[in-house]
């Protein structure tokens, strides 16, 4: 078994996910929750409205009491059982070292255990093997007889780099590599490719595959005689396809050349999700209002929520918001170490993150290499109701989702939720139905499918209402509770060579604009340009918004300037904003409706975006432009082209033309 951590429960009394987070009306969702109160109360409420509401559905709870959960952080490898027994055991694999700050385990069994030092010394028990360099590739073999045990190091190309012979009674046990005999040390950082084991009984040899994210591992050659259970097991999510020992830099699609990317890379802080039993199952009734609940955990200190996500069983409004789940997942326990960011805030998910060493796809494994893996069985800590990012101690994400729920629900507007898994998962099936689809304030990630899915929805006359910024930007892929992102090279953090392409499909990652289809200008009009955490600025309207057909969007709007305001950095257009580039790409009939300019100097383009005119144009895109179009499926396309947008709506009580704008929009769908 993995060793198990109890969570740290310091930052945060109570923690769990929800599973599934999108679920229909009539159908059921469970629990999963560590606390350090086990008499802590839950109930059911919602986060969609201006007073948060109890809902009385059925809850049935599993255990007697709540309890602090366990977790096992660090990938490796263990080899069928059926080599254990083996009195002769030839054990040959092909490794390369990465970073590792303290003693790690590379192979063990029994009471043997080869071990890296820091500085690169292999040791075989206590005995000097040989002295290795980080970020080369070497064949270790490992012989085990009734009599000694013998190491073998090469380079991969054949030299020999050290031996020895150790002369102890050898003793049985599971053959682990990159963990150590009770998996009571971190696991190992490294990436590993071939492995091949020589017995008395048969011989065994696996390459990992460059398709899928895999726990079980059928060899490609041999078989176990006596059960025919030869497969390795892969424990807690490494990366696949990597470049391997036959990577050469001239092929870089594992789908062309599949032995160039046969490796994975070991962390000893990957993190497959939690496997833990359900605390409780909550049963949504039929008529349940579409909307976004949580279940609250009232312990003796504080009150937590695990936010989930309710859709109609049917289509009850002619509206749909799609709330950008993918991109909740991505940031979801982002450490933030402050010593590496400048805070502006506090945030308890963070610290809890930090604490328990739970890492987003924002952040760096202990080796250095990006995190590209993540799984909805996590924490999700920082994603709340009342969350607030530490680099600009304001709202982000979820909160400002909320914003634009909560301001449909106080004027009596109805719409239905959807999410970027139900997308995903069904396609344009989920959104064939709907007039108006608008969009959250970040919808930064998007899979294959679900673009595929938009498109059909707009090829058959929806509309569509884009009501955030940084927009349809990275490319991500799914399976299962799983999320797969690969970065390229990118200033949060730069893939290796050669491995742009994501194991879950094959296809190529990074952003979408670089994959040259489904480019954001030519679907949405603007493109993301700048991004800080500076002020954030008021709309000006443009001589589109009174002349266009499209003057309908400001009936009512009293000035000239709209959006001075606002929950995210205090205005309507900041944080992160979106502009139309000169491209051939941009709809001909493009409406520009607003602009928000005099950005502060902390506002740069980003450095990545090539632009037709040069450093005149780039000086100009300091700018966040409002549009809208009419395509040709008949549907209108709008883009409020930033992340604070949804964060100016009027708060209670209030009416600003931020909100008259929203109302307009919304209004030209409903009945």
């Amino acid at each position: 078994m993995d060793m198990k951590t109890s969570l740290n429960h310091n930052a945060m009394a109570a923690v769990g996910y929800m599973e599934p987070w999108s679920a229909k009306a009539g159908s059921d969702t469970r629990a999963f929750i560590s606390s350090r109160d086990p008499d802590a109360a839950i109930a059911v409420v919602t986060l969609d409205c201006d007073e948060e509401v109890v809902v009385d559905w059925p809850i049935e709870r599993h255990k007697p009491a709540l309890s602090v959960q366990a977790y096992s952080l660090g990938s490796w490898i263990e080899l069928p059982p059926c080599i254990s027994s083996a009195s002769r055991m030839d054990l040959t694999i092909e490794i390369s070292f990465s970073a590792n700050a303290k003693a790690k385990p590379v192979i063990s069994f029994g009471t043997f255990l080869l071990s890296l030092e820091p500085d690169g010394t292999l040791l075989a028990n206590d005995y000097l093997l040989a002295k290795i360099r980080q970020e080369r590739w070497y064949r270790i073999t490992v012989s085990q007889t009734p009599a000694n045990i013998s190491c073998t190091v090469r380079l991969h190309d054949g030299d020999n780099v050290g031996s020895c012979t150790i002369f102890d009674e050898a003793q049985p046990g599971n053959v682990r590599i990159g963990a150590a005999p009770g998996q009571d040390k971190a696991t190992l950082n490294a990436r590993l490719g071939r492995l091949l084991v020589e017995t008395d009984e048969t011989t065994l040899e696996w390459h990992f595959p460059t398709r899928g994210i895999v726990t079980s591992l059928a060899p490609i050659r041999g078989e176990n005689p006596v059960n025919g259970d030869a497969a390795l097991t892969i424990h807690n999510a490494p990366t696949f396809a990597v470049a391997s020992a036959r990577f050469t830099g001239d092929v870089h699609d594992p789908r062309l050349a599949p032995d160039h990317f046969d490796a994975i890379a070991l962390h000893d802080d990957d993190f497959g999700g939690f496997d833990w039993a359900p605390d409780c199952t909550i049963s949504i009734p039929p008529d349940a209002r579409s909307g976004v609940y949580a279940l609250a955990i009232t312990t003796s200190d504080s009150v937590e929520k695990l936010p989930f996500f309710v859709r109609p069983n049917e289509p009850r409004s002619t509206v749909a918001v799609l709330l950008p789940t993918a991109t909740y997942l991505a940031y979801a326990d982002e450490q933030l170490p402050p010593q590496r960011y400048p805070w502006h805030g506090s945030d308890r998910g963070h610290l809890f993150a930090i604490d328990n060493n739970f890492l987003s796809l924002y952040d760096t494994h202990s080796d250095l290499s990006g995190v590209s893996l993540t799984s909805s069985r996590r924490p999700r800590a920082t994603l709340r109701d009342d969350y607030h990012y530490p680099l600009s101690n304001c709202p982000h994400l979820l909160p400002v989702d909320l914003q634009l729920l909560k301001f449909c629900g106080r004027h009596a507007i109805d719409v239905d939720i959807l999410t970027d898994h139900d997308l995903h998962t069904e396609g344009f099936g989920s959104l064939e139905r709907y007039q108006l689809l608008l969009t959250g304030s970040h919808p930064e990630y998007w899979s294959s499918d679900m673009m595929a899915g938009l498109d059909r929805y707009v090829q058959s006359g929806g509309s569509v209402g884009y009501l955030g910024g940084n927009g349809f930007y990275w490319v991500v892929a799914f399976q299962d509770d799983k999320m797969e992102l690969r970065r390229g090279k990118n200033d949060i953090w730069t893939g290796r060579p050669g491995e742009i392409h994501m194991a879950i499909t094959g296809e190529p990652g990074g952003n979408w604009e670089d994959r040259g289809r489904h480019h954001p200008q030519q679907l949405f009009g603007v493109t993301y340009v700048i991004m800080s955490f500076g002020p954030s600025r008021p709309y000006r309207r443009l001589e589109g918004s009174y002349h266009s057909d499209f003057a309908w969007i400001f009936d009512g709007v009293t000035s000239d300037v709209f959006g001075q305001q606002g929950s995210v950095l205090g205005g309507a257009a900041g944080y992160e904003v979106d502009a139309i580039l000169r491209s051939a790409r941009t709809p001909e009939n493009l409406v520009r409706l607003a602009v928000a300019d005099e950005f502060d100097a902390s506002f740069q383009v980003r450095p990545d975006l090539w632009v037709a005119d040069g450093e005149s144009e780039r000086a100009a895109l300091r700018r966040s432009d409002m549009t809208v179009y009419r395509h040709e499926a008949g549907g209108f396309v709008f883009s409020a082209s930033s992340v604070a947008w949804l964060g100016a709506l009027p708060r209670p009580g209030e009416e600003n033309d931020v909100g008259q704008i929203m109302k307009n929009l919304i209004g030209k769908f409903k009945a």
